[in-house]
């Protein structure tokens, strides 16, 4: 006997198969998305976590002794020194001082393996090496006046002299001719002009290298973070954790897109 009910049966079969088909493909294109983003994110991830542009950035700029202001948007932004005769490094210092950090602080670094022996003794070789550098070349990595900032030091130490003079003047009681002090104090100096141009570049160039060893300590600090960040391969495996991490999420997905989800069951009965 024909089942009356067989028709509406097969048309709820057909409805069911093909919501079930429909409900498959938005989970397909749920999983091909979310698969997408997570790549972007471990991409991103990757990236950001051994991008050291940022460190070498601010290392320059503060080798430069460069100043962060605010700018007319109020946002932070690098802005050389006011007075360029503060400046400790020169230009050359500056350069051989970044191709010696780029050498340590760099991605190859990062993804070594490195115990703390390891870590301690190209510590050793860097701090050895790098004051050496610096020791052997001080006169060309640190400035020195130029001849009108010698000029302008000599001409103020004139008239601090004269201003001396009449002091212990006022003080005696005494006459004081200023304009006759003061070529007396000239005509003392000239026979020597080179010694005391020479002393002033010496005593300008000593005062910048006082400032050597805080700027050691600070680099060193800098590359011996980068080295303790490889410690045991423990940047790498920070990066192969993350991606095991979205594997799983990832494979969870497609496990759920394969059994159908919660309606895979839906129009069988």
């Amino acid at each position: 006997m024909e089942n009356p009910n067989e028709p509406y049966n097969d048309m709820v079969d057909q409805t069911g198969v093909h919501t079930q088909a429909q409900h498959g493909n938005l989970l397909a294109n749920q999983s091909k998305q979310i698969q997408y983003q997570m790549e972007d994110v471990e991409k991103n991830l990757a990236e950001a976590q051994l991008d050291v542009e940022e460190t070498l950035t601010k290392i320059n700029h503060l080798l430069k002794q460069d100043v962060l202001k605010t700018n007319d948007q109020g946002m932070l932004e690098w802005k050389p020194i006011d007075d360029a005769k503060k400046r400790i490094l020169t230009d050359e210092g500056v350069d051989k001082v970044m191709q010696v950090m780029q050498s340590y602080i760099n991605k190859e670094t990062l993804l070594s393996n490195f115990d703390d022996k390891m870590i301690a003794r190209r510590m050793l070789e860097f701090s050895l090496a790098f004051s050496a550098l610096i020791f052997l070349k001080y006169e060309i990595f640190f400035r020195s006046p130029s001849m009108l900032e010698c000029k302008e030091i000599l001409e103020e130490r004139i008239k601090q002299k004269v201003e001396v003079k009449k002091m212990t003047a006022s003080i005696f009681k005494k006459d004081f001719d200023e304009e006759q002090i003061e070529k007396e104090i000239l005509e003392e100096i000239e026979p020597r002009m080179d010694y005391e141009i020479a002393k002033i570049k010496s005593e300008q160039t000593k005062i910048n290298l006082r400032e050597f060893e805080m700027l050691f300590t600070q680099l060193k600090a800098l590359v011996e973070s980068t080295h303790n960040r490889a410690w045991k391969g423990e940047e790498r495996g920070s990066l192969r954790r993350h991606f095991n991490i979205s594997e799983v999420i990832g494979g969870n997905t497609k496990m759920s897109q394969q059994k159908g989800g919660m309606f895979s069951g839906w129009g069988k009965n």
